[in-house]
């Protein structure tokens, strides 16, 4: 957790490296600087005080989850400080920002109209450093005793090297790189420099903060729209299928079993919502019906959030209803994308078919359950079948939760489901109920809401029980002093 937060305050410091540019933002260098030195203290004090046996210790599973819980919530404080300190968000505010930031929702209460833009690219920088996760970051430097745990539970499974940490930098070099290609082809493509940077980290790490306040309507170019939709779809790829595709393996990738219901889904859909915008006049001619819906698509289905359309609340009841299966279904696994997840979504469907088939087939049959992972048949077990399915209820259940707190605070039904999908798919795009000057309570359940869907629930839930745990243990042995 020390060398987590030494990393976090060192990064906070990254938009200063802006300041000859904007020279006359020079007045909120002590907005980062202040935060980012307390922020490295506190990691430094942790890690001389507990590195003392450390190399000796293992981490259990639940241990692991409350350190990556506590290195979670301690990064979402520490990035939500400069926002404060700058005037621009009350601390629920900025909580909540912060929040949107590193979990790569998009969600967003700052008017960047009249954002400066050193805070722009503090925000974009939460995309970058919450997109591939904080403890995959750490798991670059940590050996694989200690970061093995810790990086299974912030939902990182596959491996594209033999070591966690070789792996873990190698998906950060892939996901560097992209964003570096992604800044090169937009700035081609005619978009400024600084957005351009902006807008490729909050794409590929599926975020969805936007610089100018119509977020992509206003460059209304299509080469640009097509960009930011690869980049998008990049970013919500497994990780070890974008390296599979650089070593040329597209037999493997095809085989999959994520990729044919991924791009399905988004072709599908595709052409379900320009057919409702065409029919709902909503678009002027087929092509932009197309175009309109394409985007809007994969950014959802993406959980980025990036928009071309004015306002979701404009658009008719059913593509609002294709929205929210889309946010609900997400990414692939192993992806910056949320969501349940795709590889969850096949194997709950299939796990009920081979129910179904067990249940009425032949007595005497032996049946075989198995799914293609990476090119490789795989053996599906009853185990992994039914822990998806208790998620799949669990993320549900959530979700009637989220909505039900907000139709307390005044969200209509519709409106409360179409924002809990978004928090909790870390999708990031809205209707208009969760904005400025909302209610402190619906902000801070939201925020929770987009940890709950970034960790996928079950560590940060047996997180805080361990925390909670251990401090109720440390005050009963003072007590007893």
């Amino acid at each position: 957790m020390g060398i987590a937060l030494v990393f976090a305050g060192a990064m906070m410091l990254t938009p200063l490296a802006a300041l000859p540019a904007f020279p006359d933002e020079v007045s909120l260098a002590p907005c980062f600087i202040f935060p980012s030195v307390v922020t490295m203290l506190v990691g430094y004090l942790a890690y001389y005080f507990g590195a003392k046996g450390a190399a000796a210790l293992t981490l259990t599973r639940v241990e692991a989850a409350g350190v990556t819980t506590a290195i979670w919530v301690l990064s979402v404080i520490a990035y939500a400080a400069p926002l404060v300190l700058a005037g621009m968000l009350n601390v629920p505010e900025a909580i909540f920002e912060s929040t949107s930031g590193l979990t790569t929702t998009g969600f967003s209460v700052v008017d960047v109209a009249s954002c400066p833009k050193l805070l722009l690219l503090h925000r974009s920088l939460m995309h970058y450093v919450g997109g591939v996760g904080l403890i995959l970051v750490l798991a670059c430097v940590v050996n694989d005793a200690h970061g093995l745990k810790m990086y299974n539970a912030e939902g990182h499974t596959e491996r594209l090297l033999s070591g966690v940490s070789s792996s873990a930098r190698m998906v950060l070099f892939l996901y560097t790189g992209i964003i570096a290609v992604g800044v090169v082809a937009l700035v081609v493509a005619g978009m400024p420099l600084f957005d351009a940077v902006n807008i490729s980290i909050s794409a590929v790490s599926t975020g969805g903060f936007a610089v100018r306040p119509d977020s992509m309507a206003s460059y209304d170019s299509f080469a640009i729209e097509l960009i930011v939709v690869v980049l998008m779809l990049a970013g919500a790829t497994n990780f070890l299928l974008n390296f599979m595709l650089a070593q040329g393996k597209f037999r493997a990738f095809a085989r999959h079993a994520e990729t044919l219901p991924f791009y399905g889904i988004v072709l599908v859909s595709t052409l379900l919502v320009a057919a409702m915008l065409v029919a709902d006049q909503t678009a002027g001619t087929p092509f932009e019906a197309v175009r309109t819906a394409l985007f809007q698509v994969v950014s959802v289905m993406t959980s980025t959030g990036l928009q071309t359309v004015p306002s979701f609340a404009a658009l008719c009841s059913g593509v609002l209803y294709v929205l929210v299966f889309l946010m609900v279904v997400g990414g692939e696994a192993g992806s910056t994308a949320g969501g349940i997840k795709v590889y969850r979504l096949v194997v709950y469907a299939r796990g009920l078919l081979w129910s179904l088939r067990e249940k009425f087939g032949h007595r005497r049959r032996v049946y075989s359950a198995k799914i293609n992972r990476f090119g490789k048949s795989i053996e599906c077990t009853k185990d992994e079948v039914s822990s998806v399915q208790v998620y799949v209820g669990v993320y549900m259940t959530l979700l009637a939760l989220c909505g039900f707190v907000f139709a307390l605070y005044g969200a209509p039904l519709g409106d409360a489901i179409f924002e809990s999908a978004s928090c909790l798919g870390n999708t990031g795009v809205g209707v208009g109920f969760i904005q400025n000057g909302s209610s402190p309570v619906v902000l801070l359940v939201g925020s929770a809401t987009m940890l709950l869907g970034r960790l996928e629930v079950f560590p940060l839930v047996f997180g805080i029980r361990w925390m909670l745990h251990g401090i109720g243990e440390e005050a009963r042995n003072v007590a007893r002093r």
